[in-house]
């Protein structure tokens, strides 16, 4: 749904969470294990993770929530800047493949029409 200026909007709230991910290459049965990483923010439908990993856009990832064993299939789609500090990590945001609501393992508002959504400026 377009914002006020056109601009997309979000398709439900985010999060500040900080959830312990394990990322893994797809199609390998978990066997070859990328990384493993945390989350920042999350939302239904994905959420923004940091890797030491250099990956690429579009790049398709399977995410395991370590706290709940729960597994995603996901893609890369915006990759930040490299943060600062000396710790070589890139915030890098994902999106679920296929809805999976309960992966992150919190409940999410549903949003409200009357009230405005928030402006998407990752893009």
């Amino acid at each position: 749904m377009p914002g006020k200026n056109g601009a997309p909007t979000r398709r439900s709230s985010r999060v500040t969470l900080r959830v312990p991910l394990r990322i893994f290459e797809p199609a390998t049965n978990k066997r070859f294990l990328v990384e493993e990483a945390y989350a920042v923010k999350v939302s239904l439908w994905g959420g923004l993770i940091a890797l030491k990993t250099a990956v690429n856009q579009n790049q398709q990832l399977v995410t395991v929530n370590q706290a709940t064993e729960a597994t995603a299939d996901s893609r890369i789609v915006y990759l930040g800047p490299m943060l600062t500090g000396g710790s070589k990590l890139r915030l890098v945001a994902i999106e679920f493949l296929n809805p999976s609501p309960s992966f992150w393992g919190v409940m999410f508002p549903q949003p409200v029409a009357s009230r405005p959504q928030p402006r998407n400026y990752a893009r």
